[in-house]
């Protein structure tokens, strides 16, 4: 399309003159005429080449306009706007683009992932929960699996659909390691205390190598400052309730010890870590240990039902709040 005055005419224009303004007559054309408008042209070209006329620019835009930005000119004679081509990008200096939604990944073993439940696990609880109190969307990742120990988790976050989940993630939740020990010794005495015992010591210090090991591949996975690891303990490492009860006294005392000292464990790592540290203990269990969490539980008396899996949300949140990360998401631009 040919350029009139050094604007690009609009689509549709024929390209010559507009008028009897720029030099055309009903007489035909005269070759002075012609002559002295090209000269004119060359002379206004050459200034606008030069710098000494700046507002004379390719397309009849100022030198000083913004990139990318519509730039216009009136044609001589004509009011018809033109528009200069916008650059790569038409988004205004400084401005951002809309957030998407925010991201939640549990891992761990079968109580985050709620296999067994039949109901909304608390995972999930968290994710809907979270949306409600951010008024932000939410989506959630559950790569938890049954019967999961601390090394299972650590190696799936070497496979790449853990790993693109976690890319992009704001919350990761862990709740693993009940299913690193032997349980067929926590009735035995000679286990007890757990906290001194050699039943329970390398076992002890392979969770917390392998939690460690676990929130510092998720960083490296997830580099951004932001990302908030929520890491569960448990109200027991094995059954509870009636189930756990009709095992014996020393089974309940056993447990109950063992548990404990996990949850001292997984604490430790998250302080060390910079993880928050949620206490699912006292939610099923009472600050003192004296709660029966049997209504909490399925008939197996290992694995919460519906209103087990609420109170573990509940805890996660409480956390996360405690903690500024649910005022931060909050915040974050809409």
């Amino acid at each position: 399309m040919p350029d009139w005055w050094g604007v690009r005419m609009p689509s549709g224009a024929t390209g010559e003159p507009p008028g009897d303004q720029v030099g055309r007559s009903t007489g035909g054309p005269h070759p002075h005429h012609i002559v002295a408008a090209v000269l004119g042209l060359a002379v206004l070209v050459a200034l606008a080449v030069s710098g000494v006329v700046p507002d004379l620019g390719p397309g009849g835009t100022s030198a000083q306009g913004a990139v990318g930005a519509p730039a216009t000119s009136t044609a001589p004679g004509t009011g018809a706007t033109a528009y200069a081509s916008p650059g790569p990008s038409s988004t205004p200096p400084g401005s951002t683009e809309p957030p998407g939604p925010l991201t939640v990944v549990g891992l761990g073993d079968s109580v985050p992932s709620a296999d067994t439940c039949g109901c909304t696990g608390y995972v999930e609880q968290v994710g809907s929960r979270l949306q409600r109190l951010t008024q932000r969307p939410w989506v959630v990742h559950n790569d938890a699996t049954g019967g999961w120990t601390t090394t299972d988790v650590a190696d799936d976050l070497l496979t790449s659909p853990t790993r693109g989940h976690l890319a992009d993630a704001d919350l990761v939740i862990v709740q693993v390691g009940a299913n690193d020990f032997d349980l067929g010794s926590v009735a035995d005495r000679g286990c007890m205390p757990a906290a001194t015992s050699d039943c329970w010591s390398a076992t002890i210090a392979g969770l917390r190598d392998g939690l460690t090991r676990i929130i510092h591949d998720v960083r490296l996975i997830d580099t951004r400052p932001d990302l908030r690891i929520a890491v569960l303990g448990y109200w027991n490492v094995t059954l509870d309730g009636a189930v756990g009860r009709a095992l014996g006294s020393d089974f309940v005392l056993g447990s109950d010890a063992l548990t404990r000292l996990v949850n001292t464990t997984v604490a430790q790592v998250a302080a060390g870590t910079g993880a928050v540290y949620v206490d699912a203990y006292t939610p099923l269990k009472g600050e003192l240990g004296d709660r029966d969490p049997t209504d909490d539980l399925l008939e197996d008396g290992d694995h919460p039902n519906a209103t087990g899996h609420t109170l573990l949300s509940t805890a996660v949140i409480d956390g996360l709040a405690d903690d500024g990360a649910v005022s931060a998401w909050r915040q974050l631009p809409r």
